[in-house]
């Protein structure tokens, strides 16, 4: 058997649970997939926020430093240098006039010799920061000599010839403006410098080891600090649920819209066979018979049994409609049921062996079912003597070639239920179904025959040929003209069925023998 044609058919049979799965799985992931997009983009909300009050704050600190360092600049560079007794009043003065300062102090060849609150001193100006001789320097200090435990932030400009301006900035200013992190729905905030500290939103100074490994870390564009905030847990614990809501509304939206298609898709097939087994419960169904004759004499061997159905709203429906997907769904058991049991009840009721076959379609998935032989057997019992019932297979794709299989078909030829492979021709796999199942019969299918009198008969006699070397009788569908039924004499086709002898009719119109000439 083809891998392929294997699976194909496999597929068949469970394409309405695969796709329904399917569905299911595509709303389930989908939504899984919203959830955790929103977990995604609430954590990158989160941090566009830390990134925002981060840079805020660092605007903040900015431009207190800048507030600093660029009130009186030139007056307190002009004092640089100078004696302190000459300066030290001014300096004072001076100091008064810059915001956010505690004190500032005169330097000269690397000391701190004159301060705006102490007037005279000498200490060096490394115990404050590391200065350069060529640009504003800053530093961060847990502390100074005259005010321990109070953090402080100092800034050092030159002023030229180994002079300088040291400014020495209250921590308290700076952390308030930190602290605003706070109030916008930040954990902690925090200002560190590299290689010195970290000034925290509460006025203390940490070590720079202890800084939070995953705060959002901002960086000054001026001065060489960075700020570091961390969201409260209230904050993104609210915009975690926010995203998630949001996503996850979207996920049920999609996963939604997916089952609107899949019912769109297979809402017709379920009401389909949802009303053809309501259909066999109401009685709507009955069993039209198309008779077999022999194509030599035109006696009738036999008849074909057909399943018709006429919904009270609707009218006749064509097997064609629903046959399809009936043959792929549980509802299968329900039809096969009730067309051999309806056919052998009624040709039961004709003349002794009249007629001689009994032709049932059925699937290689009623094979497969449990209760299928108990079936077949209890209505096969019932036959009148001299008839006998005979299996159509109508499904097209091969039969799969397992234990199960072929243990149907030896039970229930050892109780003389024959086997008919439908449609012979039409698939190229019908040659390999016959020389490995016990098939007592072949149709040749309709687009043969309707080609036998124009060309096609070679075609006929070569499956005839390869019926016969299987053991196998031939029976042609489809003959509508009397040239048709002349050519398939001629190439020894022993039975046939067509519109030519009779259409489809109720058991009691059957005709006895087949009509000489026309329809």
């Amino acid at each position: 058997m083809s891998p392929l044609i294997e699976r194909a058919r496999a597929f068949r049979g469970f394409a309405p649970r695969v796709s329904f799965a399917f569905a299911v799985g595509c709303g389930a992931v989908v939504v899984l997939l919203a959830i955790l997009l929103g977990e995604q983009q609430a954590g990158r909300a989160v941090k566009r926020h830390e990134q925002l009050v981060g840079q805020d704050l660092a605007a903040s600190v900015d431009r207190i430093l800048d507030t600093v360092i660029s009130r009186r600049r030139n007056e307190l560079a002009a004092l640089a240098g100078q004696p302190c007794a000459q300066v030290g009043r001014r300096l004072a003065e001076l100091e008064t006039k810059v915001s956010y300062v505690r004190v500032i102090a005169l330097v000269s060849n690397g000391r701190l010799y004159c301060s705006s609150a102490l007037g005279p001193i000498d200490r060096p100006l490394a115990a404050y920061l590391a200065p350069s001789k060529y640009r504003e320097t800053i530093g961060l200090l847990r502390e100074t000599a005259y005010q321990p435990g109070v953090p402080v932030v100092t800034l050092y400009t030159p002023a030229g010839s180994g002079a300088g301006v040291l400014y020495v900035v209250e921590g308290d200013y700076l952390a308030d403006a930190v602290a605003h992190a706070v109030r916008l729905g930040a954990q902690t905030a925090e200002l560190s410098m590299a290689g010195m500290g970290v000034l925290d939103d509460q006025r203390r100074f940490h070590p720079l080891s202890s800084q939070s490994a995953v705060a959002t870390r901002v960086a000054s564009q001026v001065w060489p600090f960075a700020v570091l905030v961390s969201s409260s847990a209230g904050s993104v614990s609210a915009t975690y649920w926010k995203y998630r809501l949001a996503c996850g509304a979207v996920g049920v939206l999609c996963a939604a819209l997916i089952a609107c298609a899949y019912l769109l898709a297979f809402a017709p097939r379920r009401l389909l066979l949802s009303a053809v087994r309501q259909g066999l419960r109401r009685g709507e169904f009955h069993v039209a018979y198309q008779p077999i004759i022999a194509v030599e004499s035109r006696s009738l061997v036999g008849v074909e049994a057909l399943l018709r159905w006429h919904h009270p709203k609707w009218g006749a429906v064509s097997p064609a409609v629903f046959m399809a997907d009936v043959e792929s769904s549980d509802a299968l058991a329900g039809i096969t049921e009730f067309v051999l049991r309806t056919s052998v009840a009624e040709m039961s009721r004709r003349p002794p062996a009249s007629p001689l076959r009994i032709a049932v379609n059925v699937g290689p998935q009623d094979l497969e079912r449990k209760g299928f032989v108990g079936e077949v057997l209890a209505v096969n019992r019932r036959l009148p003597a001299g008839a006998c019932l005979v299996l159509e297979l109508t499904e097209r794709f091969l039969l799969q070639d397992n234990v199960r299989t072929t243990a149907v078909f030896r039970e229930l030829k050892q109780e003389g239920v024959k086997f008919a492979i439908d449609d012979f021709g039409t698939q190229y796999s019908n040659l390999d179904a016959v020389s490995r199942f016990p098939f007592d019969f072949v149709k040749i299918d309709r687009q043969f025959t309707s080609q036998i009198d124009t060309g096609g008969a070679e075609i006929i006699r070569a499956m005839v040929s390869v019926a016969r070397h299987f053991g196998l009788e031939v029976i042609a569908e489809g003959v509508e003209t009397e040239a048709q039924h002349q050519a398939l004499l001629e190439a020894g086709v022993p039975f046939a069925q067509g519109y030519l002898y009779q259409r489809p009719v109720r058991a009691g119109e059957l005709l006895r023998a087949a009509p000489a000439v026309g329809l």
